[in-house]
């Protein structure tokens, strides 16, 4: 190695411990940490590919500010997206897996999927190792060691441990951190498709409030309905109007002309043609609402909490008998 090489070497290694020390002293926002990052290097793809060849950026001299950042969004968010990705999605999967494992009221199974809940709850770090362990008190199932330092969620010790990390109200932020699972009213559900709508409209556990935990406002029934019905008439609005058209011509008539969203915003004189008629900003937004509205509807049936200690204790002492 050459000597220029071992200047250089040094300084990298220095930032790769540090940057090694910096990940691993925050385990418990791993999750939130790479979601973030997918989502904004995803964004920032996506504006890219759409601004520099579907809205062709480049060739409208008023917007030429935007092209170097649109092109910086294309080559950086991609390469970020194309490492971050892939571990994204193996984080969502054993946050799934451990969401579904917390709302099973079968000891049997549980066991069953042991290994499963506690590889995932090791991953995604001690908030939900400690949901984990919380759900082995309620089962009556002996913790494994290396979760025996983690106190159960709710408990006065995972308070305290809160309030000497520095937090000035640690009971008012394990209650915003709480998932879906932790005091759910589970109400009775309908049958049929009468009862699958109604249960999405009356829902405060969304797969978004899942997936975006902290987010305390998206468990409001009312803040769900609000997001449904936007996304919803949104989808709504874009769809008839690439299939049958919301515009009229000059002299009146019926609405047989499609707004074209990608020529709007390259500027075109003429932004209206003929329905049917698909653009790709309108395809893109469609799509983007549709997926927000089924992000909107209920994960499921939720296991009631446990409301009282004494029902814990007769949940444990059935558990010991069957053993």
């Amino acid at each position: 190695m050459s000597a220029a090489s071992a200047m250089m070497a040094g300084p990298f290694k220095r930032m790769n411990r540090a940057l090694d020390r910096w990940w691993m002293g925050h385990k418990d926002k791993h999750y939130q940490i790479v979601s973030t990052t997918a989502i904004l290097s995803t964004a920032a793809t996506l504006w890219g590919i759409l601004f520099l060849f579907i809205l062709d950026g480049t060739t409208d001299p008023t917007k030429a500010a935007y092209v170097p950042w649109s092109w910086a969004g294309l080559i950086f968010g991609g390469l970020i997206a194309f490492w971050v990705l892939p571990e994204f999605f193996v984080y969502l999967g054993h946050k799934a897996s451990l969401d579904e494992i917390l709302l099973l009221d079968s000891r049997p199974e549980v066991l069953r999927r042991r290994k499963e809940a506690e590889e995932a709850a090791d991953m995604l770090g001690p908030r939900y190792q400690a949901h984990l362990v919380r759900l082995y008190n309620e089962m009556g199932i002996k913790v494994s060691s290396r979760f025996r330092h983690i106190a159960p969620a709710g408990s006065e010790a995972s308070a305290a441990v809160d309030a000497s990390a520095g937090d000035a109200d640690s009971q008012d932020a394990e209650d915003d951190f709480a998932e879906p699972w932790d005091e759910i009213e589970v109400k009775a559900h309908g049958e049929g498709m009468s009862g699958f709508f109604s249960d999405w409209w009356n829902t405060g556990n969304s797969r978004l409030s899942r997936e975006l935990p902290r987010a305390t406002l998206l468990r409001e029934i009312n803040a769900n309905r609000a997001l449904a019905l936007a996304s919803a008439s949104s989808a709504g609005l874009l769809l008839w109007n690439m299939v049958f058209g919301l515009a009229v011509s000059e002299g009146g008539g019926p609405r047989e002309y499609t707004v074209d969203l990608s020529m709007m915003l390259a500027g075109e004189s003429s932004i209206h043609a003929t329905a049917p008629h698909f653009d790709g900003v309108g395809l893109l937004l469609a799509a983007t609402s549709l997926f927000v509205l089924n992000l909107t509807r209920p994960v499921g049936k939720a296991r009631p909490a446990r409301a009282t200690r004494a029902s814990k204790s007769s949940k444990r002492s059935q558990s010991t008998e069957e053993e």
